[in-house]
């Protein structure tokens, strides 16, 4: 997954650095991969932090910092999210922080010749993927999948910090996984990951539809259908059998639950449950919102 392990010590010293501690990778408090180096700018982060036993250092305020169990290592920041993408870019820049996956292409693929496939990524049997499809590094595509014209799957997103008055890009690191049997229509956009220990993923069996963009670890579940021209925002979660309609927008962090149905064009800005259907500006309850229209039509 990495370089190895690293300490905190080996980057920082002086009165930041309050105690030395060990990790592998960067990641976020709900991070599943163990020795994950997180930042914690609000209480409620160092409170899933302090009960991951996978986040083994973590950069927090001076206020925050009284919190942070003595077993993990500890350095303190005035601004914990810019420091800690200002060491993501170091590190990717050192090349310190790499997604290690098995690279190579499975049997009875069907590539075009116009389409540019990396070298680093993983590829299994029966895939199609046709004129000016560009796949990245770090991208894992299950079998049966089709993949159609100008797809680009794996790029960068978009992530930025205000430093000095001076927006710097923060480089994405991590990957995409894509599952067996899924559809990716024409100019779709997948984002990789930021870093490794949260990868963009797409569930078995979903369709992605023409010109839809879906941000960095956000994650789309199994026989999903995400509709043209949609927006699913970065760590955006669409959980197994939902249904997006055209142009929709899913903010970051939201989540839809199973077999929900978030109708054409709405602009979802909180969770919508299992099985309930959403829509409008922002969206709502969408029997809700049909009887508020036919009153205001009167």
């Amino acid at each position: 997954m990495t370089k190895g392990i690293m300490r905190l010590s080996d980057f920082y010293h002086g009165e930041s650095l309050i105690r030395d501690g060990r990790f592998s990778l960067l990641g976020y408090v709900d991070s599943s991969k163990k020795d994950t180096l997180a930042y914690c700018d609000i209480f409620s982060y160092v409170v899933r932090a302090m009960q991951n036993e996978n986040v083994s250092c973590v950069i927090t305020t001076g206020e925050l910092a009284d919190h942070v169990d003595a077993t993990k290592g500890l350095i303190v920041s005035s601004n914990p999210r810019n420091e800690f993408l200002k060491f993501h870019n170091k590190l990717v820049e050192e090349d310190l922080i790499r997604l290690e996956i098995d690279y190579g292409i499975g049997e009875k693929c069907i590539f075009h010749p116009t389409a540019i496939i990396s070298k680093r990524s993983k590829i299994g049997n029966n895939v199609i993927i046709n004129e000016n499809v560009v796949i990245k590094d770090n991208v894992m595509i299950g079998d049966n999948t089709f993949i159609d014209t100008g797809a680009v799957i794996g790029c960068q997103g978009l992530l930025y910090i205000i430093e000095n008055d001076k927006h710097i890009f923060v480089r994405h690191a991590g990957g995409v996984k894509i599952g067996s049997n899924v559809t990716i229509l024409s100019n779709a956009v997948i984002a990789q990951s930021i870093n490794n220990s949260c990868l963009t993923e797409i569930g078995d069996y979903s369709i992605i539809g023409i010109a839809t963009s879906i941000g960095h670890e956000a994650r789309i579940g199994v026989k999903c259908v995400i509709s043209g021209n949609c927006v699913i925002a970065r760590r955006a979660f669409v959980d197994d059998g939902a249904w997006i309609g055209s142009s929709a927008v899913i903010r970051e962090h939201v989540i839809i639950g199973k077999d929900a149905q978030v109708k054409t064009g709405s602009i979802v800005v909180k969770d919508v449950g299992n099985n309930q259907a959403v829509s409008g500006n922002f969206a709502m309850d969408h029997n809700r919102h049909l009887r508020q229209y036919i009153r205001s039509s009167k």
